[in-house]
């Protein structure tokens, strides 16, 4: 990407948010105008057609760019639902109606007060499953059927947001403000295929099989919209675990686990009254189950394992494959951690720029 000199920015203000990111804040949320050049894509999502719902708030504008960003990089039937800037889940399926159900149920309980995306028409029956029993914030998709759109208006305060959710042909640089400026970047859209990954064999670590490489790629693009430290684990295209925003990789991994195999039949339907009885339980569940929805699924880090205790976690949730990038002084210990357990495992590309010299990575921040 070249980097102009000067970039002329020019803003228009569209709205003013109920409140900032928290209601001691005030907001307000602009979009690029003409002058910009390829910058006026820089947000899209103030295109979107809002065909009801109450105000958007500073924060239903972020997660919405979100779930926007994330719908981009299918071109398959795909859903996901966002809360606070992280997926709580997402699904790719020929069956866009089970795309939705998987993706709201990776972790209904943090899916609850999110935005679901789809990038395919939502039908009446993805209006009905969205609204049992459910609570969204928004919902974004290209369309909406007839019925879908009746049974949807039945939330008044649901937002229901229509807008492309295609790649831009250029969706321009992706630029961060800082006090006083701001970072600019490409956006991470490169294609990552079976054939660019790297396989172990020659270290003695059993090569994924295609079902898992599906896994794989799969994750990998969930990865890149999901903020780091992240470790995935992930079904038939479906997320079953995401373990999100951690300062250290072996505790994403735990948390992938425990919330894939957590016991919602104890916890959900609207019971948080968090008893210390229940709290065991929980201890008590993740202690003598930790094989459950977990077994048999593939994870994928956004970064090397800097120690193999990721893999002894991963391991003991019963996983069976591992994608990540190599670069850790210690990945010939990892490699010791995936022979034992005889975990399939692959690397992402080799990349040696400024200084880096290590696997392709994703992280976000």
């Amino acid at each position: 990407m070249d980097f102009p000199e000067e970039i002329n920015l020019k803003l228009r203000k569209i709205a003013e948010t109920r409140y900032g990111e928290n209601p001691q804040q005030d907001g307000a949320v602009y979009e690029t105008v003409d002058g910009g050049g390829n910058l006026q894509k820089i947000l899209p999502i103030t295109g979107a057609e809002k065909l009801q719902g109450k105000k958007m708030s500073f924060n239903n504008w972020l997660d919405a760019d979100a779930v926007l960003k994330m719908l981009w990089q299918f071109e398959e039937p795909f859903a996901t639902v966002f809360k606070h800037l992280n997926p709580a889940g997402a699904c790719q399926n020929d069956d866009i109606l089970k795309a939705y159900k998987k993706a709201w149920n990776c972790d209904p309980m943090s899916a609850f007060g999110g935005i679901a995306g789809v990038n395919r028409k939502i039908t009446e029956e993805i209006a009905e499953y969205a609204i049992d029993g459910k609570f969204l914030e928004a919902i974004i998709a290209p369309s909406y059927g007839e019925e879908a759109l009746e049974i949807l208006q039945k939330k008044k305060k649901l937002r229901i947001l229509e807008i492309d959710t295609e790649m831009p042909q250029d969706p321009g640089p992706d630029l961060r403000p800082i006090h006083g400026g701001f970072l600019v970047q490409e956006f991470d859209y490169s294609e990552l295929t079976s054939e660019d990954l790297i396989y172990l064999e020659d270290r003695g670590i059993r090569k994924p099989t295609e079902e898992q490489i599906e896994d794989m790629l799969f994750g990998w693009k969930i990865n890149r919209r999901t903020k780091s430290n992240t470790v995935l684990l992930v079904k038939d295209k479906a997320t079953i675990g995401i373990g999100a925003g951690q300062q250290n990789r072996v505790d994403a991994g735990f948390i992938a686990g425990y919330r894939a195999n957590k016991p919602y039949k104890k916890l959900t339907n609207m019971d948080r009254t968090c008893e210390s009885s229940k709290i065991k339980d929980l201890a008590d569940y993740i202690g003598l189950k930790t094989k459950g929805r977990t077994k048999n699924s593939v994870a994928v880090s956004s970064a090397f394992y800097p120690f193999p205790d990721t893999i002894e976690v991963l391991n003991a949730f019963g996983v069976e494959a591992s994608l990540s990038p190599a670069g850790s002084i210690r990945d010939k210990e990892s490699y010791e951690a995936l022979r034992k357990h005889d975990m399939a495992a692959a690397h992402t590309p080799q990349i040696e720029k400024g200084g880096y010299k290590g696997g392709m990575r994703a992280f976000l921040h």
